[in-house]
């Protein structure tokens, strides 16, 4: 939106300010536990409500990142299809962080590492092979929602 200026009798028409009421906050996406195997020790962790596609979650939210370590684990005998895969490794969540803070998936990245060692990275919608939810090794909280990025889409705190 433009706005007028006058500054010291003269009228500024060419500067374009921000108008607050129009200002968007950017959406995420988040997943959630859905179940922990304690036989195997492996967390289901999917969408659950999520929109993969635009992010469903303010970006001013403070939530914990899932991040994985792939180190290529063998399924250790849970059931998977396309829609439940097995992301070959071990989760882990971060303390909670708000998401606009992220700034890029090297820095969320960097936060897992930061966190949990070298190999951990943030966790993404495609970890188990397919889309939608997944499992590996963990017993993550069931408490709340987490960021997980999706590297097909806008529906990232960064895009």
């Amino acid at each position: 939106m433009r706005k007028w200026i006058a500054l010291a009798g003269l009228v500024i028409a060419s500067l374009c300010l921000p108008d607050a009421v129009s200002a968007q906050v950017r959406n995420g996406m988040t997943w959630s536990k859905s179940s922990h195997n304690a036989q195997f020790s492996t967390d289901t962790v999917g969408c659950n409500g999520c929109d993969a596609y635009a992010g469903e979650t303010s970006c001013a939210q403070a939530l914990p990142v899932l991040c994985l370590y792939a180190d290529g684990a063998p399924n250790p005998g849970v059931p998977v299809n396309f829609y439940n895969g097995w992301a070959r490794g071990f989760v882990y969540l971060t303390p909670p962080v708000v998401g606009s803070t992220l700034g890029s998936l090297a820095n969320a990245n960097a936060l897992c590492a930061a966190n949990f060692g070298p190999g951990y990275r943030m966790a993404e919608f495609h970890d188990g092979q397919g889309g939608w939810g997944w499992q590996a090794y963990g017993n993550v909280s069931g408490a709340g929602r987490f960021w997980v990025f999706i590297n097909d889409q806008p529906a990232n705190c960064w895009n």
